[in-house]
């Protein structure tokens, strides 16, 4: 049979507690039982001092008086004595002169040897108990020895009253507090089963199972913590859950993405194969898959960007900044040419920030790359600054282009892996929809905040926010 743990606790507390209270009504009868004995050998040992020493005067008056008689004088002591319920035997001269004691069996071991000494025992004879006291007497002619003997049965009825009263006092007692300790203890697991019931319910799935909050113990802080517990869990598994829908959905796209192109690629090959092309279509159909080689191998070097983030200790230093904004700049002024340059109205100011130099670049240049296709489709060609400010010890950096600009819906999903803005633009003009989801990465990484605010029509401002400069 198996106990739960409250019962255990109950069966031990229970039979610790009545030990307890066992052990010590044993413990006080036997200390009631002895003081009571004491005091029965004491009065024992008192009357039969009087007695012996009424008896030595008297023997001292007779032996003047010849006319009484030693045997006369104990038997009317005995006589006098017994109807107290005090049993006596006289020995005198040698010889046993009265004696009405009943059957005992120590008697010969209390005869003292010396005048004045005077010995006691116990013995029960027949179920009952005495108490015996011996003395020497003498009469300065001849001496003997008085044995007196009293029966301990009131005494012994006393103690059995009181006895049977402790036993049933302890009985109702431990009724009691069987009962009693039985409430409590069930009324303590309560709330301990409580919260076993909610932890079975969370971990078969009910999630939202929370456990009651009562008190003021340990019960409610341990409630507490399995709360908690829960509420993290729960926490930590929408994050799971919204990453694998991430990583699934990135999946999903990157299949779609990989698709287009490869097509494509196919698609011409078997063409150029198959059909007899003039040296321009052979030339453009080459340049197309050229493209789109090109176009594959940007995805995968996005890809491979985006997995080293997540895994690779970046080193950050302090470098000049006014160094990475040009080369930057330098890196995709030849593309900007073609459409509007970048503008720089303010010198950039000399001040450090820790960075790891090559991932910050690859941060502007993606920025400086999404203003350019911004601006691809603007009548007059479209415009790009760079400002660049100091607040207190922040140094922020604005890329603001005069582009066909976003809608709040295309500013929420912005930095998602493989969406695009523009899907037909951004295919054309190489993009791979993982460029704002990198800079995203690369600002986290050196614990920079980039933000855009754009309006459809008007442009797109990028801001690039570092706290705390070298």
């Amino acid at each position: 049979m198996k106990f739960r743990f409250w019962q255990k606790t109950y069966l031990f507390t229970l039979s610790l507690v009545l030990l307890a209270i066992y052990s010590g009504i044993i413990f006080v009868g036997w200390q009631n039982w002895q003081q009571m004995l004491e005091s029965e050998i004491e009065k024992a040992k008192s009357e039969q001092d009087f007695i012996a020493q009424n008896v030595v005067k008297d023997l001292t008056a007779t032996n003047k008086d010849s006319e009484v008689k030693p045997d006369a004088l104990f038997r009317s002591y005995g006589n006098y004595y017994a109807h107290d319920g005090l049993f006596t035997r006289f020995d005198y001269d040698g010889k046993t002169l009265f004696s009405n004691l009943p059957a005992l069996d120590n008697i010969g071991s209390l005869m003292p040897k010396e005048e004045g000494a005077q010995l006691w025992t116990t013995e029960r004879v027949d179920g009952r108990l005495y108490v015996i006291v011996s003395s020497r007497i003498s009469d300065n002619q001849q001496s003997g020895v008085l044995v007196c003997t009293r029966s301990l049965s009131e005494m012994t009825t006393t103690w059995g009253d009181m006895k049977n009263s402790l036993l049933v006092g302890s009985f109702v007692v431990s009724v009691l507090l069987t009962i009693g300790l039985y409430f409590v203890l069930r009324s303590l697991s309560k709330p301990l089963e409580r919260l076993a019931g909610s932890a079975n319910r969370f971990a078969q799935g009910d999630f939202s199972e929370r456990a009651k909050v009562s008190g003021h113990d340990e019960v409610r802080d341990l409630a507490r913590g399995f709360n908690a517990m829960a509420d993290t869990a729960v926490q930590n598994m929408n994050e799971l859950q919204q990453v694998a829908e991430k990583n699934s959905r990135m999946a999903a796209d990157l299949s779609h993405e990989i698709r287009t192109p490869l097509t494509a690629i196919q698609g011409y090959a078997e063409y150029m194969r198959i059909a007899e092309l003039t040296e321009d279509e052979q030339g453009s159909s080459l340049d197309y898959i050229i493209d789109e080689s090109a176009r594959l191998r940007k995805i995968s070097q996005r890809m491979l960007q985006l997995a080293s983030l997540d895994h690779d200790a970046i080193e950050l230093i302090p470098i000049n900044l006014q160094d990475i904004v040009q080369r930057a700049i330098l890196s995709v002024q030849t593309d900007a040419n073609k459409t509007s340059p970048i503008i720089v109205p303010d010198p950039i100011p000399e001040v450090k920030i820790a960075c790891d130099d090559i991932l910050m670049e690859s941060l502007l240049i993606n920025l400086f790359d999404n203003a350019i296709r911004a601006c691809k489709d603007c009548p007059d060609g479209g415009s790009i600054k760079l400002q660049a400010t100091l607040l207190g010890d922040n140094v922020i950096l604005k890329i603001i282009d005069s582009g066909r600009g976003m809608s709040a819906e295309e500013l929420r999903r912005l930095g998602e892996p493989f969406y695009r803005v523009d899907t037909s633009r951004s295919r054309k003009s190489g993009g791979t929809g993982l460029g704002v989801s990198l800079c995203y990465k690369i600002a986290a990484i050196h614990k920079a905040d980039l933000s855009y605010a754009s309006t459809p029509g008007e442009g797109t401002i990028a801001t690039l926010t570092f706290t705390g400069r070298q």
